[in-house]
């Protein structure tokens, strides 16, 4: 699927930032939200949703969250990946308060270990 610029509709505060052409843009971002209402999974889908409600109805899928877990079933980490990969830069360090929720979106590192919170030779922690 070809696209030419974001599809992620965003408010109208900051100039649109693009990439020059022949820059690799990464798709994947990790997702840290806190709410005081919801779970982190339900505000970021509804984030997500309320950013490609302008799309017509039947669009392809713009995003795809990712939860992982630990083997208790702990949430670790969220992570979208953006069918637009435009859209990932566009969101890419990108802080948003509403009240008592916030949403931030950075990169997500594919070196983290979850399965320990003492660092440890050889090992990334976020």
């Amino acid at each position: 699927m070809q696209f030419n610029g974001p599809t992620f509709n965003r408010p109208p505060v900051v100039p649109e930032l693009r990439y020059p052409p022949g820059v690799l843009v990464e798709r994947e971002l990790r997702v840290w939200a806190i709410s005081r209402w919801r779970g982190s999974v339900e505000l970021t889908r509804a984030f997500l949703r309320a950013g490609y409600a302008h799309l017509p109805r039947g669009s392809p899928r713009m995003f795809t969250l990712n939860e992982v877990r630990d083997r208790g079933d702990i949430l670790l980490l969220l992570m979208v990946t953006f069918t637009n990969p435009l859209d990932a830069r566009e969101l890419l360090g990108q802080v948003f308060w509403c009240g008592c929720e916030a949403i931030f979106f950075t990169v997500y590192n594919i070196y983290t270990n979850y399965e320990r919170i003492f660092p440890a030779p050889g090992q990334v922690h976020s």
